[in-house]
């Protein structure tokens, strides 16, 4: 397989070294990957924004943050992302090549350093976190978690996803629940990070022109031996029941309508790049159906598209739309999906959306971050696909493996968010 990370096994993970001189920056990212659970999502989604206000050495945030700086402007950034049924501790480093600094100097050694104290090191007071900064950590977290709920449009994908995947861990929110900050100390998230750093698998990434021998000798050195879990980020959801109807009041102006679809297609699978094209032709464009027919011919939407699951084999399809419309636009949607499965594709749809998946394969290979994301998701779900294949396997789909896949696809969860002023028909409230 063609495939440009190489990759060395070192205790408690792995090293995916991509060494090239296209960028004239080198990207390090590191993830530890840990079960996507009920009882520790806030407080893992919380942890890297934790370790980011400082280490041992550097025990304050700016001391930190300039340390980095002072690396030629080199940065540091850290999250926690959902892939599936896990979560990614991720810490992103972004440092000039040497080859871009007047005096030719190599930044690999001490930018890799400062991050081995960031994830290994970290300032510890009483066997835990300090109180202070977790407190004004978990401040910052409350914000986040409120910015889901502020911006209506993530609202309400989000709310579908809980709805489809109710009683399920994939149910919670993005960044956890505000009601567990409360039970969050220094002491219990430290109790946590020694579970994630010990057990977690870790993942080190890092491309640019860069000597891969400082880069495995650094994880050797600040890895820790010892047995890892062995999670995968899950497999296609299915299920056969009816499906749910569930409706939210608001005091907004703008309705919106989500509906989750069973796919039975997740990444590994052979026919997701079928599911790709399913996805884009019906509303990943602004030439797709849903695009055309709810927002453009009917004048019915603020918005109209659709989004693939690929961790999870869910397709969600999202607008924006009159609160008096709900029917109408559930119509015309359940049209199009029905469309796809007779396969009505016209010539139109069908080339544009294959030059438009494609296009983004090959934009992908220039961005360092993109391609290990990339190369991430194939590590977890046991299937790494490179940017490359991907414009072939697209290449290879015909419009009757398209076809194919829709049959299979099935209505789950529709999810409507809706103004006080009311609806077509308020008597299917559930």
């Amino acid at each position: 397989m063609s495939d440009e990370f190489e990759t060395t096994t070192v205790p408690g993970g792995q090293v995916h070294l991509w060494s090239t001189s296209r960028f004239h920056t080198i990207t390090m990212a590191a993830y530890w990957v840990w079960p996507l659970e009920r009882e520790t999502v806030t407080a893992a989604t919380l942890l890297p924004h934790v370790l980011l206000r400082g280490t041992r050495n550097l025990p304050e945030f700016d001391d930190l943050q300039n340390a980095f700086s002072d690396l030629y402007g080199a940065s540091i950034q850290a999250d926690a992302k959902r892939k599936g049924d896990l979560v990614t501790l991720e810490f992103v480093v972004q440092v000039p090549a040497g080859q871009r600094i007047a005096k030719g100097l190599d930044l690999t050694r001490p930018a890799l350093e400062l991050l081995g104290q960031v994830l290994w090191d970290p300032l510890v007071v009483g066997g835990g976190f300090e109180e202070d900064r977790v407190h004004r950590e978990k401040e910052q977290h409350r914000k986040r978690i409120a910015s889901l709920i502020d911006d209506k449009m993530l609202y309400a994908a989000q709310r579908c996803a809980a709805e489809m995947f109710a009683g399920q861990a994939y149910a919670a929110p993005r960044y956890g629940f505000e009601e567990d900050l409360a039970q969050i100390s220094g002491a219990s998230l430290y109790t946590l990070y020694e579970q994630i750093r010990d057990r977690g698998p870790f993942h080190l990434f890092v491309a640019g022109p860069v000597d891969p021998d400082p880069v495995v000798a650094f994880a050797a050195k600040w890895g820790r031996a010892g047995v890892r879990g062995d999670w995968s980020a899950g497999e296609p959801f299915m299920a056969d029941r009816p499906v749910k109807m569930v409706e939210e009041v608001m005091d907004i102006q703008q309705g919106k309508l989500n509906i989750g679809y069973r796919t039975g297609s997740a990444w590994r699978d052979q026919d997701f790049p079928a599911m790709m094209m399913y996805n884009g032709v019906l509303g990943g464009f602004p030439h797709s159906k849903l695009f055309i027919h709810v927002r453009e011919r009917a004048n019915l939407a603020y918005y109209a598209s659709s989004r693939l699951d690929a961790h999870k084999g869910v397709l969600y399809v999202m607008t924006g739309i009159p609160s008096d419309r709900r029917d109408t636009v559930m119509e015309i949607v359940d049209r199009q999906v029905e469309a796809m499965a007779r396969g009505e594709i016209n010539d139109e749809e069908w080339t544009w959306t294959r030059i438009g998946l494609q296009n983004q394969y090959r934009e992908l290979q220039d961005s360092p971050y993109g391609m290990i994301d990339m190369r991430l998701a194939g590590i977890l779900h046991g299937l790494s696909r490179s940017p490359g294949e991907m414009v072939e396997a697209l290449d290879a789909v015909t419009e009757e493996e398209v076809a194919a896949v829709g049959r299979r696809v099935q209505k789950d969860t529709v999810y409507f968010l809706r103004g006080k002023e009311g609806t077509e028909n308020a008597g299917t409230k559930v």
